[in-house]
């Protein structure tokens, strides 16, 4: 008696693994009195379905391009290259990884935010275009953010890791570039100020 309430508590009488066969029980003899007996899964078994949470095929197809793109740029050498410090988010969602790249002189600014906004994967968030301004005077560059009108998102409802990884990830790259001489990054959405 002790070994049946033991086992549907511990799992297992014997040393044998939590969802091995007892050799001395009887095989069920249907399979819906297997699934009786089978000890429930509860990584699979759900009450509550779960809400489709994942992006359409077409958009990880864009996407994913988009980034494939992006990173081949990386591998392109420009004819008249300037070196910039990538600053990118980590997967713990925590610290900046620093990656050095080459991008080309002309508009260098400009070049490297397109190659950030350009790599961020945000499911259901889609820009339609930006536009990267500096203010030599108050040593400020101002970033506007044009958000699609078919994105399913805006700004304001990112996640606190979302931000960190394409607007946090902007303003680590631009103010650490000591040729750029840049104290402070402004964003702005479609010329209001963006506030999060």
């Amino acid at each position: 008696m002790f070994c049946l309430l033991g086992a549907s508590l511990l799992g297992s009488c014997s040393g044998r693994p939590g969802n091995a066969p007892d050799p001395a029980l009887p095989a069920p003899s249907t399979p819906e009195a297997a699934a009786a007996i089978a000890p429930a899964d509860t990584a699979t078994d759900t009450a509550v379905p779960l809400l489709a949470t994942s992006t359409p095929p077409a958009e990880r197809l864009l996407t994913a391009s988009r980034q494939l793109q992006t990173r081949a740029r990386r591998l392109v050498v420009p004819a008249d290259p300037v070196a910039v410090d990538l600053y990118t988010l980590d997967s713990t969602c925590e610290t900046y990884q620093v990656e050095p790249i080459q991008v080309p002189r002309f508009q260098s600014m400009e070049n490297t935010v397109g190659l950030i906004l350009a790599e961020q994967a945000i499911p259901y968030f889609t820009l339609s275009g930006y536009r990267a301004s500096y203010d030599l005077e108050t040593k400020t560059a101002t970033i506007d953010l044009r958000v699609a009108r078919t994105s399913r998102r805006v700004l304001q409802s990112l996640s606190l890791c979302e931000q960190k990884a394409m607007l946090g990830s902007l303003r680590e790259t631009l103010i650490h570039q000591p040729d750029w001489n840049i104290d402070a990054v402004v964003f702005t959405d479609r010329g209001n100020d963006l506030v999060l």
